[in-house]
């Protein structure tokens, strides 16, 4: 039985070589847009002594070098680099054909997955699957360590005056039954900043799931899982959660909802401590809101999260704004999960049946988070596309998770300029929407699950009365989209064999009023200015896709006391990606197979509104951050192999590597300069383990995010 699994992997490594010889693998980009031109290779097979057990398969590991050529003006097509490819891994492959004889308990499915990984290090960039010994790195300490890269948030976090915990609760079989515990002031505690550091620990099978973390109604956190491994992982992270301040001076209820599957199958429970850290920072000037109110179902009450879900649900509230607000902003919490996780993959509705066989998702690449006051337009989000540890390829996320993972980022509005009319002692309606491209009304609904809720943070004027102000000068136009298909039939014309779409989009608005006060009269603005272009490519009847895509935005508000210019933070988002699926007609005889290239970058420039607001005189300079993350990934399974759980474990049945370059400079809260580097590479998949971590005390360089189409 073991000889003729050890047949099955050489006819299925095989199959492979030859669709990848055949460019059914590959990208579809021409040779000028490799991300490595030419290659040379270097071989190292490693291969001094018999396996005799099947977690030993690293033995028989493939170290590839792959760089540019230099000194060439033309550069090699994805075809003759794989092609020159075959041969030495065919010539291996007869080599450890003796092996499989010789040790027949190394699985066909393991072996098959190290053959792709190399093919897939020759081709795509500098992939090194390491030796036994770098490999036992990662597995000496027990639990593997699964962080996010970020910059820490202060000089020092030794000197907490107080601290308690927030949440200790094990979430197993937790679907619709939350965690609820209450939460009150430390005693004795004289406090300006706090922090919250969540540490998690799980060991088993399971999805990432999404935590939501509530005091009361109010939303405060919101973060996503890394998967489990067998064997165990943990990890920590902090959060700066000093805008919330006038929530931890009086008694709430703490919600924490984190629904997960516990059972036979998914065996991962998660272990959550939630610590709070408080600091008696000695800020110049420390004004945090004097009230927040929810945007949220108000399901406290009832021991139930509070978050909405779009577009089934209704994300409408009716609030009273005091008549002396001076100040006030509406900050977003907004995720895409089930149909919508990768939203930025959709094509509009009409094109998603383009392929019989293949499902795509409609509702379009685009997504527009939208606050509307009393019906009118006040501000926009479009979205980060985050990427969660199950996505686009689970192996790319250990050791190190994706941007943003554990840290859903919220979208922060300035509302000051409608003070004026919200004002006036009356009830005013806060709405929030999320709207996709739609090629005949230009914005329509979109699919299900965007999980949503807002806070409305509140400023009071002590000294006033009444809050007034001119009429407010708005300009919300229609935003403009630009849309184009082309779709390719095969020679009889009877099936779509490939689908290529772009979308691009551009958006501004404002709004501008003078507010008078106790303290006098000042013009206060918000305005936005927005850019989208979405590119995507479908390829082999819709198995393959290539996508490209970037979101950029500028964004003003007024500063705190001042009449001097308004504050400007600026961002953009660009992502790019290739994934080619391999569904055998028998699964008990080939894997069905993933392969992922993902090269996605954050860059920022931004003056937080909240945090501004709450302590002035430490964000005297914006907040300059540029990440970049590029991995590739080989994902596998098939019906004898794990075929339920299998198919979302991060450890079995994935190789790759990811790499990451991080850059931070701006305050931090304590009121320091914080300066941070951080290169990271990690080899993914079957015992991870990170290969380079290299930390500066100042800012690095950040190469660019090199698109694929």
């Amino acid at each position: 039985m073991f000889e003729e699994s050890g047949q099955k992997v050489m006819k299925s490594a095989r199959q492979t070589m030859d669709q990848i010889r055949d460019n059914k693998h590959l990208p579809d980009l021409d040779d000028s847009r490799l991300l490595h031109p030419a290659l040379k290779h270097d071989l190292n097979t490693v291969m001094s002594r018999p396996v005799d057990h099947v977690d030993k398969i690293q033995r028989y590991a493939i170290r590839a070098q792959c760089s540019r050529w230099d000194g060439q003006s033309h550069s090699l097509s994805c075809v003759s680099i794989a092609g020159s490819c075959i041969n030495i891994v065919r010539d291996t492959l007869h080599r450890w054909q003796d092996a499989i004889a010789a040790h027949p308990c190394i699985t066909a499915a393991k072996m098959l997955v190290v053959v792709l990984c190399f093919v897939l290090s020759a081709v795509w960039g500098p992939l090194h699957l390491a030796s036994a010994a770098t490999y036992a790195n990662s597995s000496s300490t027990g639990l593997l360590d699964v962080f996010q890269v970020e910059a820490p948030l202060r000089s020092s976090y030794g000197s907490a005056v107080c601290e308690q915990v927030i949440v200790q609760h094990e979430f197993a079989a937790s679907y619709g039954t939350p965690y609820v515990g209450s939460y009150a002031p430390p005693v004795n505690c004289n406090f300006t900043t706090t922090i919250f550091n969540m540490s998690i620990v799980s060991a088993g099978i399971n999805y990432d799931r999404l935590g939501l973390l509530f005091f009361g109604d109010i939303e405060i956190w919101r973060s996503t899982t890394a998967m489990p491994v067998r064997t165990g992982i943990f990890y920590n992270y902090q959060k700066d959660m000093t805008v919330f301040d006038t929530l931890f001076r009086s008694e709430q209820k703490v919600i924490m909802e984190m629904d997960n599957i516990y059972d036979s199958v998914f065996t991962g429970s998660y272990n959550v401590t939630i610590t709070a850290l408080y600091y008696n920072d000695g800020f110049e000037s420390f004004s945090p809101a004097d009230m927040i109110l929810p945007i949220s179902t108000k399901s406290s009450a009832s021991n139930a999260s509070s978050v909405i879900s779009l577009p089934d649900g209704n994300a409408t509230i009716s609030a009273t704004i005091p008549r002396n607000a001076e100040r006030a902003v509406v900050s977003i919490l907004a995720s895409g999960n089930g149909a919508e996780e990768f939203w930025y993959t959709n094509v509009p509705t009409e094109y998603a049946a383009t392929f019989n066989n293949t499902a795509i998702y409609g509702y379009s690449p685009f997504r527009e988070v939208q606050l509307l006051i009393d019906g009118e337009l006040a501000g926009v989000s479009w979205p980060f596309p985050i990427v969660f540890t199950g996505g686009i390829s689970p192996g790319l996320w250990v050791p190190i998770v994706g941007i943003d993972t554990y840290d859903v980022p919220s979208f922060e509005i300035d509302i000051s300029p409608w003070l004026g009319l919200l004002c006036d002692g009356a009830a005013h309606t806060f709405e929030l929407k999320v709207l996709g491209y739609d090629t005949d009304t230009l914005l329509g609904t979109v699919g299900s699950n965007w999980w949503i809720t807002g806070s409305i943070f509140i400023w009071v004027d002590d000294n006033g009365n009444q809050t007034t102000s001119t009429t407010m000068q708005s300009l919300t136009p229609e935003p403009s989209f630009n849309f184009t298909p082309i779709i390719t039939t095969s020679s009889n014309s009877s099936t779509n064999t490939s689908l290529w779409v772009s979308l691009t989009g551009q958006r501004s608005l404002s709004h501008t009023s003078t507010i008078t006060t106790s303290s006098g009269s000042r013009a206060l603005t918000w305005s936005q200015e927005l850019s989208y272009l979405n590119i995507q490519n479908f390829t082999s009847l819709g198995h393959n896709e290539t996508l490209t895509q970037l979101t950029s935005g500028t964004s003003r508000f007024s500063p705190a006391t001042s009449n001097t210019s308004t504050l400007t933070s600026t961002y953009s988002y660009p992502i790019t990606f290739y994934q080619a699926v391999t569904t055998p007609a028998d699964a008990t005889e080939a894997n069905s197979t993933l392969f992922a290239i993902l090269d996605r970058s954050l860059l920022s420039s931004t003056t937080p509104i909240l945090a501004y607001l709450t302590t002035p005189t430490v964000y005297t300079t914006p907040a300059v951050l540029a990440t970049r993350q590029n991995g590739s990934c080989m994902y596998y399974w098939n019906d004898t192999y794990y075929e339920f759980a299998g198919a979302i474990d991060p450890a079995e049945g994935t190789l790759g590597m990811t790499e990451q370059w991080f850059s931070f400079e701006g305050p931090g809260t304590d009121g320091s300069e914080v300066e941070y580097g951080r290169h990271v590479k990690a080899i993914d998949g079957y015992e991870p383990a990170l290969i380079e971590d290299e930390i500066s005390a100042m800012t690095i360089a950040v190469p660019d995010t090199v698109f694929l189409i």
